[in-house]
């Protein structure tokens, strides 16, 4: 174990010294130590860990990840101090949650640009793996990057003096070196029987293409034969995993990467350091007794009722929010009752809270609480959708209808009322729902900012702006958004235009 850590902390000085200026006279101590990680097969995998360390780290998925995507969003309300502009849909590029989270994506690229340099000549065993988990996670990244921000800086090789300053490329650039990378990533990984979701199979490489060319299919400006192109990739990953049999049982901090989990986070309690916060920043205060949670991102109000309302005893309501009212410890250590929404519309307990995200082992520091990047009941939905896309609801019921009879499947094996399966819908009405059903599952886990501005600004102005201003009860804490078409983006990092001599502030997002 002191072997793995000493060898994931070298890779760390290795990336550290290639990204920055100061310190390029050392190369060929920088050399030696890159040579000596990537020389043996179980150094090849510390590399390559602490890859995904920095993929699963605080500045990306552990903090800043949520800290500005749900708010941003348009579908959920931050507590949060420095994100007054983010809830308000007024980012401003000095927001220190965008900034960071910016910096730690480009962190992620830079260590994975490390391995990919060092394994293309590999005469190692491993090399095809360690290649394809690096191609994965820099497509994944650069398609994250891609969605949030348009076109943006592409570093495809070690940071060096000569490429610290690279200006920004178009976003049809940057979606070829998504397509490559991932497309890399699909003929180097192994299938699934041989990796968990700790380390991703091929299909998830298959899925997140699927995913790029329905995102290119369906935006602004989009072309309708991605949609071919998405049901081509994705229709590889079904039948390769299989749902959990209730919806609960997916948040049990005891049965993680599950045969439904395709590519998970993995988080530990061991060290002392915090590289996620998912505890604090989804649990409201008090669930845990002398050890603070914020509750700091809460779904909006129109979201909780979006879903009540839908499916009156769902099931997935009682594992997805806090919400009426929770027992909390107060300060003297007593369990007390607290309303929340939709008990309470005023001030911040005004908001159901999620509750997909809970650990009792918790500790205020660290956390053994998983997350998920992609599962398969995100694949089902997708495949529900470009079917429609195709050829109209006939064909696509049957992957929605999946998900529905897992998600009120009850934890004894009953079956609840709600949510039936789907018939007689028109394509157009499909359409509208399957997105909501999107929102219903998958809420908290990542999706919802991409989800509520593929498909176009005005699907963007109709599904967030103007449900959320129209919604009656906003309480007294609330915000009316602006309509604005600048929040389909988000702004470039004034870090980043500041300190990058190629980008000046002629690069910057329209809006901001």
């Amino acid at each position: 174990m002191k072997k793995i850590v000493f060898q994931i902390l070298l890779l760390g000085v290795v990336i550290f010294t290639q990204s920055c200026e100061d310190y390029l006279t050392e190369e060929p101590i920088t050399d030696f130590y890159t040579e000596q990680i990537f020389s043996t097969e179980d150094a090849v995998e510390s590399a390559v860990t602490g890859m995904y360390i920095q993929f699963a780290g605080y500045e990306y998925h552990g903090a800043n990840w949520h800290n500005i995507m749900m708010p941003m969003s348009g579908k959920f309300y931050s507590t949060q101090n420095a994100n007054v502009d983010a809830t308000s849909l007024n980012c401003t590029p000095s927001n220190i949650n965008l900034t960071r989270l910016w910096q730690g994506m480009y962190a992620t690229i830079n260590t994975c640009n490390v391995v990919i340099d060092n394994m293309q000549d590999s005469p190692l065993s491993n090399r095809d793996t360690a290649l394809g988990q690096a191609y994965l996670l820099r497509g994944i990244t650069y398609f994250d990057l891609v969605r949030l921000f348009g076109g943006v800086p592409i570093k495809t090789s070690p940071a060096t003096a000569d490429n610290l300053h690279t200006p920004r490329a178009s976003k049809e650039e940057v979606y070829e070196v998504v397509i490559s990378d991932l497309t890399l990533a699909k003929g180097l990984l192994p299938d699934i029987g041989q990796y968990n979701a700790s380390r991703p199979a091929k299909y998830v490489a298959n899925a997140y293409l699927a995913k790029v060319y329905m995102q290119l299919a369906g935006e602004d400006g989009g072309n309708p034969a991605y949609w071919q192109d998405a049901y081509d990739e994705a229709i590889q990953v079904y039948g390769q995993y299989a749902l959990v049999s209730n919806y609960e049982d997916l948040f049990d901090i005891d049965n993680e990467n599950t045969s439904e989990a395709m590519f998970e986070l993995q988080y530990t309690l061991e060290g002392g350091r915090r590289s996620s916060d998912l505890i604090r920043l989804y649990n409201p205060n008090g669930i845990f007794q002398n050890l603070n949670t914020f509750g700091r991102i809460r779904p909006n109000k129109e979201v909780f009722d979006q879903h009540a309302n839908q499916y009156p005893g769902d099931p997935r309501l009682e594992t997805t929010f806090y919400y009426g009212s929770y027992m909390r410890y107060n300060n003297q250590g007593v369990l007390v009752n607290q309303n929340i929404y939709p008990t309470t519309v005023n001030g911040n307990n005004g908001f159901a809270a999620i509750k997909k995200f809970t650990d009792p082992s918790y500790n205020g520091t660290t956390t053994k609480r998983n997350y998920f990047k992609l599962r398969y009941a995100d694949v089902l939905l997708m495949l529900a959708e470009i079917e429609n896309e195709l050829n109209g609801p006939g064909n696509a019921y049957s992957y929605v209808n999946e998900v529905l009879a897992r998600a009120r499947t009850m934890a004894d094996g009953t079956q609840a009322a709600e949510p039936a399966d789907w018939s007689a819908m028109s394509q157009e009405e499909f359409r509208h729902r399957i997105m909501r059903e999107r929102q219903y599952e998958l809420l908290g886990e990542g999706h919802v900012w991409f989800d509520t501005r593929r498909r176009g600004y005005e699907w963007f102005l109709d599904e967030v702006i103007e449900t959320h201003n129209n919604f009656p009860n906003l309480g007294n804490v609330d915000v009316i958004y602006p309509i604005s078409i600048k929040n389909m983006l988000m702004p470039i990092p004034s870090t980043e235009t500041n300190s990058n001599q190629a980008i000046s502030d002629a690069d910057q997002n329209p809006g901001y």
